[in-house]
């Protein structure tokens, strides 16, 4: 039986309900300094704003090594009843300056790592993450890719891939594919990033999951072009591989550590907007059954 495995425990995928796709309640990078999420006190306070604004789950990205903290995101779903799906893996090279612990593990060893997260005592991870860096895998990123690979096979797990301004989509799906992940287990995200419905129905044609998370950033692009993308997509037969998120993953973009628009943006503003322009049906496909779908894995 398919399972989805919370930070409370496994649920059957139907239990899930609305989610966000892909948020960060705690982050901590030196990529970003003084931008930093790790007050369990705001984050739940940002946490309960996405449970008022109609979000039943949310999954958190945050890898090791960046400020994870399962025992926070369980408190914090105790504490507001989101179900909140976390995660074990390594981000880009970026992230990790040098001599960092992660740095200095083999493939094998890293894979054991994420395997107990996921399978081990106390608060268990449900997804792995990776991530690759502009147009290439870094060695370092292709020690975790293999590692990634390897622990999704011990435990079925799907693998959520940070694209780098929305390159490599496709790349990533095959890479991971010749390591023996099947694409129907692998998550892109930022791929609106790269607004390009043409490449992005390639990518999903070869099996994968389409994660959309630009909504919200108007300093870049506007939320029309998030929504042009999901229509083109859903037209061209790909409605049931589509995912959004917030990727929230700054303080700077959390209203209860002084910034916005907040952790609750995609449900409060950008799902509201979907269901008016695109459907009710179409929304309701992309919050609640793809996720379901995308997030539940049976246990190998």
């Amino acid at each position: 039986m398919a399972i989805v495995r919370t930070v409370r425990g496994d649920i059957d995928p139907s239990q899930l309900g609305a989610t966000d796709a892909h948020e960060h309640l705690f982050f901590v990078s030196p990529l970003q300094p003084g931008d930093d999420m790790a007050d369990l006190a705001r984050s739940t306070e940002e946490a309960r704003a996405l449970v008022a604004a109609g979000a039943k789950a949310m999954v958190d990205w945050t890898p090791l090594g960046l400020g994870r903290w399962p025992e926070g995101l369980l408190r914090i779903s105790e504490q507001t009843g989101l179900q909140v799906v976390a995660a074990t893996g390594a981000h880009r090279d970026a992230h990790y300056e040098p001599g960092h612990p992660l740095r200095e593990l083999g493939a094998s060893s890293l894979a054991q790592r994420f395997i107990g997260d996921i399978t081990g005592p106390g608060v268990r991870s449900g997804v792995i993450k990776v991530g690759a860096s502009y147009y290439r895998l870094q060695p370092f990123e292709q020690k975790a890719f293999a590692a990634a690979a390897e622990a999704q096979q011990a435990t079925g797990v799907p693998i959520c891939a940070h694209t780098e301004h929305g390159t490599m989509g496709l790349g990533i799906v095959q890479h991971l594919a010749r390591l023996g992940v099947p694409p129907s287990k692998v998550v892109l995200s930022h791929l609106d990033r790269n607004p390009d419905p043409g490449e992005h129905a390639e990518t999903a044609a070869a099996g994968a999951w389409l994660q959309f998370d630009g909504p919200g950033r108007a300093r870049y692009w506007p939320d029309s072009t998030v929504l042009q993308l999901i229509s083109d997509l859903a037209g061209r037969g790909w409605a049931q591989q589509l995912l959004v998120g917030g990727d929230t993953g700054r303080a700077s973009r959390m209203r209860a550590y002084g910034g916005g628009p907040g952790l609750d943006y995609v449900f409060a503003r950008f799902k509201p907007r979907l269901e008016r322009e695109l459907g009710q049906e179409l929304a309701d496909l992309i919050f609640v059954a793809n996720p379901a779908r995308a997030f539940g894995f049976e246990p190998a």
